[in-house]
């Protein structure tokens, strides 16, 4: 028996394979990740530098620091950029990188602060406060229960340096990173 001919002329069919511009667009997205994560790293390490400096008490030294923030968060943001340059096509893609390298620096500024709150070195006025909310009859009752008013005190500046670091820091974090981003997307 002879094989039957294909009548029709029809060819078979073949599953198509991704296309080569969706292959593209998940290279570029894995870059523009990987460059804004390293970003983020560099700026929690500028950013704990910072808030080391911080802790001298030294008069002047507030004007010399926060500038220093705005300064490295927005060179974050360009950082992220000049890190995923190649493939930085838009400027949507620009405020994506720097937002991520915001986000990233921003959180992990937020995890130093609360780690120094935690050891007593920052915030120590908050944590004070909240202990001082107490009465001395609930301070009693919760010494009793194995809680020491340094406990409620510590409690107090982490939860402050949460709020203040991992919330406001981490949205100023973001929107600085992202303008840096958007800088270097322009001028470059």
């Amino acid at each position: 028996m002879e094989p039957e001919q294909d009548r029709l002329h029809t060819r078979p069919i073949r599953l198509a394979s991704p296309p080569a511009r969706a292959r593209d667009a998940e290279a570029t997205a894995h870059v523009l990740g990987t460059g804004a994560f390293k970003a983020g790293i560099a700026g929690i390490v500028a950013m704990t530098v910072l808030i080391l400096i911080s802790l001298v008490d030294i008069p002047l030294l507030p004007c010399l620091v926060i500038p220093g923030f705005a300064l490295v968060l927005i060179a974050n943001g360009m950082l992220a950029g000049l890190l995923s340059n190649e493939r930085l096509n838009s400027p949507g893609q620009a405020l994506q990188v720097g937002l991520t390298a915001g986000l990233v620096t921003g959180l992990g500024s937020a995890f130093v602060a609360m780690v120094l709150a935690a050891f007593g070195l920052m915030l120590t006025g908050l944590g004070e406060g909240v202990r001082a909310q107490f009465t001395p009859a609930q301070l009693q009752n919760l010494a009793a229960m194995g809680i020491s008013p340094q406990t409620v005190r510590i409690a107090g500046a982490v939860f402050f340096a949460l709020l203040i670091w991992g919330v406001f820091g981490t949205v100023i974090a973001a929107a600085l990173g992202m303008l840096g981003a958007h800088l270097y997307y322009r001028l470059r």
